[in-house]
């Protein structure tokens, strides 16, 4: 029997010069660091567009994170957490 968790992360960014902004990487990184173990599937559920503040396009990023509990793997070294 597969033992499953699904979480989802809600993550805000604000992107203030699209010329120097690789979207697909940056949204890439995010999936790579929000993984805790080796075998997360880390997706992206949702990018809403919440409009413009202060010049800047202001985005909403959802991830859909699912762990096999059973077989999570080795834990990730992230610096960002």
């Amino acid at each position: 029997m597969i033992n499953v968790k699904k979480s989802q992360v809600f993550i805000e960014l604000d992107i203030a010069n699209w010329d120097n902004t690789e979207f697909g990487s940056t949204l890439y990184e995010m999936c790579e660091t929000n993984k805790e173990y080796e075998n997360d599937l880390v997706e992206v559920h949702q990018v809403v567009f919440l409009g413009k503040r202060k010049s800047q396009d202001h985005y909403l990023i959802i991830l859909n994170i699912t762990q096999d509990i059973n077989n999570l793997g080795k834990p990730v070294e992230n610096l960002y957490r």
